[in-house]
């Protein structure tokens, strides 16, 4: 099964993809309308939640295999949820993809504020890509070995 991603967090940057996926995936800049980015608590990266009126603008990841699916639903949260969605691709052009959102129940997670790229390239980057590789080697290899 080959699948669409929009990615509006952390994993909007190529090399976050490629630690988590270990897949070098085509990508375009896309818009999901009427869901909105918050900060997380506690955390460097957002969530997802809907909202009448807002956008939020993110990366759309294209040929997404089945192992690498596999291991984004692993990396993610577990207060995640994939849902299929509309994206904008264009201004007359909507495509159906993958996206992780935060489900009503786990909205106390969200905190007020806008959650920066920018900001995260600068102080959570580097430390959060070799986290990344890290917990996908291991789940790698509990995978492997049952």
């Amino acid at each position: 099964m080959i699948s669409v991603v929009f990615a509006y967090g952390s994993l909007q940057i190529p090399a976050v993809m490629h630690a988590v996926t270990r897949r070098y995936l085509a990508s375009r800049p896309a818009r999901l309308e009427g869901y909105a980015r918050y900060r997380l608590k506690r955390r460097s990266y957002p969530g997802l939640r809907r909202r009448s009126g807002a956008a939020t603008e993110g990366m759309l990841y294209c040929g997404v295999d089945g192992l690498a699916l596999t291991r984004l639903d692993r990396f993610e949260d577990n207060f995640y949820r994939r849902q299929t969605l509309r994206v904008v691709i264009a201004p007359d052009r909507v495509v159906p993809a993958q996206v992780y959102v935060i489900p009503p129940r786990y909205y106390r997670l969200l905190q007020p504020g806008r959650w920066s790229l920018r900001q995260f390239q600068s102080t959570a980057l580097k430390a959060y890509l070799r986290r990344c590789r890290r917990m996908v080697t291991i789940a790698d290899r509990q995978a492997d070995a049952s």
